[in-house]
């Protein structure tokens, strides 16, 4: 170590002693000097902090941003605010919005309208349209205050008369099922010979067809769904179908060609016009049958065209225009055996004719007969 004043290397124990100075003198020389020179004005410790930290931030802060990249900035911290809000909004719980719970129960109407069952929609149009004709569009409006008093009896027969047209219209057009299971006897048929005596009973209750036999009730009908249950004992069973009368009418028969556990049948149709059998077609039953089994037959008979089902199965289908309307019937020629147990012939039995039906006064006599 050096004296401060001199220079000069300072002695061991002088050191000890006064560790900057080699003497005394040296010492209080150098104080008299540091006194008399003017002493540099020293800022503050506080300025000299701010100043330091000041530059430390210049010179290790980064670069600004471009104008793009504070504008990526920017939109990315407006989407979080939009995402967070709307976060929130759907915690709470959506708003009430008349407009789209109005939206929402025609959906769920329109969605029930689709699924309803067509017969429903059907009455649900034309149940509207038959009131409406039936208070404005049928019955006459009379200006009942310009008519003499003698005159309100004729006004009253217009209006009774235009009602009773109305009802003939929906009796005319309700639907119609007549159903015969032949325990009440054959008084709704009708044959050349004695039904008492040709056609007879079996110990089950069923009913043993002879001669051609018509169902009275259904000689009017023009379009008409015709079902019936029936077993073959010996040879065939025939039905007949637009029966104007015993001489006009279609066959149409089940016949047992190869008898055995499993017979071979064929179908056998032909008219009968005048009292005279036209030419007859003659095909295989396109099904297999048993000797002992219950046929369940189904004739639709619609303008001119035919069809025919056994057992839930279409077994044939053609067309013929000679007949325009008739009822059914059954029949066996000699040598042939069958039982029936039942028929039914339903006319109109759409919705509309079911409607019609429902609305039909009771009592009132139809075209058809007494419908209710």
């Amino acid at each position: 170590m050096r004296c401060r004043y001199c220079n000069t290397a300072l002695a061991p124990s002088r050191t000890f002693v006064d560790g900057e100075f080699c003497c005394d003198d040296h010492r209080q020389a150098f104080e008299a000097e540091n006194l008399s020179a003017p002493q540099p004005v020293r800022q503050p410790v506080t300025q000299a902090v701010s100043a330091a930290l000041q530059m430390l931030r210049r010179r290790f802060a980064p670069e600004p941003p471009s104008p793009e990249v504070e504008f990526a900035a920017e939109q990315e911290t407006e989407s979080y605010v939009e995402a967070h809000q709307e976060s929130s909004e759907e915690a709470a719980g959506p708003a009430p919005n008349p407009t789209r719970e109005t939206a929402s129960s025609s959906h769920w109407l329109l969605a029930a309208w689709k699924g309803a069952p067509r017969d429903l929609k059907l009455v649900s149009a034309i149940l509207p349209v038959l009131l409406v004709a039936a208070i404005g569009g049928v019955i006459p409006r009379v200006p009942i205050r310009q008519l003499a008093p003698q005159n309100l009896d004729q006004v009253q027969k217009v209006v009774e008369d235009q009602w009773k047209n109305l009802n003939q219209t929906i009796s005319n057009r309700a639907a119609v099922e007549y159903t015969d299971d032949f325990r009440s006897g054959l008084d709704a048929w009708e044959s050349r010979s004695n039904l008492t005596t040709s056609w007879s009973y079996d110990a089950a209750g069923f009913v043993r067809p002879g001669p051609l036999a018509i169902f009275k009730p259904t000689v009017d009908l023009s379009d008409y769904h015709f079902e019936f249950l029936g077993e073959i004992d010996q040879k065939a069973l025939g039905w007949a179908f637009r029966a104007e009368d015993l001489n006009n009418y279609y066959a149409m028969k089940f016949v047992v060609e190869k008898p055995g556990p499993l017979p071979q049948v064929h179908i056998v149709r032909y008219a009968v016009i005048k009292g005279k059998q036209g030419p007859s077609v003659d095909k295989l039953l396109p099904m297999t049958v048993r000797t002992d089994m219950l046929y369940h037959i189904q004739v639709i008979v619609r303008g001119g065209d035919f069809t025919v089902l056994a057992q839930g199965q279409l077994v044939d289908f053609w067309s013929d225009n000679r007949l325009r309307h008739g009822g059914v019937g059954f029949f066996c020629n000699r040598g042939e055996r069958a039982r029936l147990s039942w028929v039914e012939v339903s006319h109109q039995y759409d919705a509309l004719g079911r409607l019609c039906a429902y609305l039909a006064p009771y009592g009132f006599e139809g075209r058809n007969g007494d419908v209710n």
